[in-house]
């Protein structure tokens, strides 16, 4: 009877913990919008040129817009997104999400890398 009553009570005690430890984690709903990000852009590089570098090395597809922003699209297996990055002025620029089926937390990291090689390829 003992044994019965330490495995119960071991059993509940696990069930507690994990529902504590799951309801803790946020849920993140909304992409973090990339706005307004600083650039230096180094001697004979362009908004363009920049951001046609940085897409290609992150395998992204840019295509220039009339607007003067260049769309890039990211195909992996069966994920796709789709932005905008947006020239900001003479110094910065925006990206802006056109579409994606792909979980709000792997968009962001997947944009954030494309906004740092942005900000890379510029400077050199």
């Amino acid at each position: 009877m003992k044994i019965a009553e330490i495995v119960s009570a071991t059993l509940i005690s696990a069930v507690c913990c994990g529902m504590v430890g799951c309801s803790t984690t946020p849920v993140q709903t909304a992409v973090t919008p990339v706005e307004n990000v600083a650039v230096e852009y180094a001697q004979g590089r362009t908004f363009a040129s920049a951001v046609n570098l940085a897409a290609t090395r992150r395998r992204w597809l840019p295509q220039a817009q009339a607007d003067g922003s260049i769309r890039c699209t990211l195909s992996q297996r069966e994920h796709l997104v789709v932005v905008d990055v947006v020239p900001v002025g003479a110094k910065a620029f925006s990206i802006r999400m056109v579409q994606s089926n792909i979980p709000v937390r792997k968009y962001d990291q997947w944009v954030n890398n494309l906004s740092r090689e942005i900000v890379l390829q510029a400077s050199r």
